[in-house]
Formats: C-alpha cells, structure tokens, sequence
C-alpha cells in the first residue's frame, strides 16, 4: 500500500524513528506530549512506542513517562567509541575546560543546518554553563556554527555573546579532518560576566591550540591545522 508520502512500512520506520530521537533527546515525555512533537495521533505514537518498548529501545515508567532504554544506550556508547573523533576529544576537552576554567564542548554538524553538542567537559564552578550535551542549536549566528563552517578569520577563532542564551559568550575553533575539512568545532561557554574582552583574547588562543593539536591527532598535516 501506497500514499502521496511514500510506502507505508516507509513511513512507519521514519515515525518510529523520530518518535526515537524526541524520547531520547526530551527525556521523561509522556505519550502526548510525544505525539504532538512529532505531529501524529496518541493511538499511532503508542503503537510505535510499544514496539520500541519491546525491542528495549525505549522504557516507560510508572508514571507512564518514557525513557531511553538498555539497547539505545548501547547503540550509542557503542558508536561513541567508535569513532575516532570522539575518543581524540575526550582528553582535549577536559585540559580545556582546566585550562580556560569553563565549560568545553565538541560540536558536529546536525540535521538541517545545525550543530549537535556531542561532547563536553562540565566546569566545576558553582556558577557555570551546563546541559547542552545532546542539543541542536542554529549553525547560522552562532560561535560554534560559524567555527563548523570554517569562517573564523586570522585569529582562528570566532566569539559570540548573548546569541543562544542571554549572559552567556562561547568561543570556538574548527577542527580539520586529514583531507583538510571540518571535522568538528570545540568551544569555550561560559558567564559573560567572568569573561572579559582581555579573557576572551586569552580562551580564544587556548581552544586554536587545542583545535589545531586535535587537527593533527586525526592526520591533518600541519600546514593545514595551523591556519
């Protein structure tokens, strides 16, 4: 059976799949809410929902919320330590963090012209930024954005205030793939009151050289990490 939007066990698989990513990425939703984020009906998100429940993707509480479940966690866990990427950022983005006294994030191009926050090392302060691990925001006009898409100038860095969140500035550099790409960008995010212009100046020669040692680390050759 055919519609106007493709083969039905087509659309099916697209549902369930986005169904999989709003409980993943919102965690603790009820079916409802669920339903009205992907645009479909409460019987028809269920049906989905269960089958997810029973390949143990997704798991549903007692108060009929739903969570990411055992086989998810080992899709991801599993790919994260697959890739390279992600295994060369781990130790980069704690020295930053150490470094720059701030929270570090790894970001990665995401759907639809947007960066995904993939990775971060949390500050200890007790004022500090969190919980952007796992969020898409714009590439357009933003730090890390700008940074992924390789437009940082001669200083090789890109810095932006109050653009996602008011009080709050993020500093970013690209990091290059062998072939010379932009493999992911790493940022700086912290109070905008604790980073003056002068700290800005400073952070932003910290995450280059942390980029441009990452660049190397995936077999960028130095002539093009360094610029």
């Amino acid at each position: 059976m055919s519609t106007d939007n493709g083969p039905a066990p087509t659309r099916t698989v697209e549902r369930a799949l986005t169904l999989l990513v709003e409980v993943a990425t919102n965690d603790g939703l009820g079916l409802v809410d669920l339903a009205r984020r992907v645009n479909l009906s409460p019987a028809t998100a269920s049906r989905l929902l269960r089958t997810l429940e029973a390949t143990e993707f997704v798991r549903r509480d007692d108060d009929g919320a739903y969570h990411g479940a055992s086989r998810l966690i080992q899709v991801a866990v599993t790919f994260m330590g697959s890739v390279p990427l992600y295994r060369v950022a781990e130790p980069h983005l704690a020295a930053l963090r150490d470094e720059a006294g701030e929270s570090a994030y790894l970001g990665v191009a995401g759907p639809q012209e947007t960066v995904l926050y993939a990775r971060m090392a949390e500050s200890d302060k007790s004022i500090r930024h969190s919980g952007w691990l796992g969020r898409t925001v714009p590439m357009k006009d933003t730090a890390i954005g700008t940074a992924l898409l390789d437009r940082c100038g001669e200083q090789g860095y890109v810095t932006a205030s109050h653009a996602l969140e008011d009080g709050v500035t993020a500093i970013a550099a690209p990091v290059h793939r062998a072939d010379g790409g932009v493999a992911a960008a790493i940022s700086v995010v912290g109070p905008t009151f604790r980073i003056s212009d002068e700290q800005v100046e400073v952070i932003g020669k910290l995450v280059v050289a942390r980029a441009q040692t990452m660049s190397r680390e995936l077999g960028t050759p130095d002539s093009t990490a360094d610029v």
